[in-house]
């Protein structure tokens, strides 16, 4: 008779989180900013490969092609890549 309440309320924060779950990725999504379409750039990587690597927490994103190599600083994003060598 002891368990009757533990499991109304075990019950109840299971159906909770499962609703979470469920509407979790709409609410987030509206509640997300919106990706900046101002700020366009185009990297191109021609020729025999192509090397990508990041650091260990991938802030800093390296990418090498017979072009240059070119660095982000935040995460790949565009408009954060700079060329740091041709």
């Amino acid at each position: 008779m002891k368990r009757e309440p533990f499991l109304k309320v075990m019950l109840v924060i299971i159906a909770g989180l499962l609703l979470l779950n469920l509407f979790g990725h709409p609410i987030a999504s509206v509640l997300a900013p919106k990706a900046g379409a101002g700020v366009v750039q185009r990297l191109s990587f021609r020729g025999n490969g192509v090397s990508v690597t990041c650091s260990t927490n991938g802030q800093y994103v390296y990418a090498a092609g017979s072009t240059g190599l070119f660095r982000s600083t935040d995460y790949g994003k565009p408009g954060s890549w700079e060329q740091v060598l041709e």
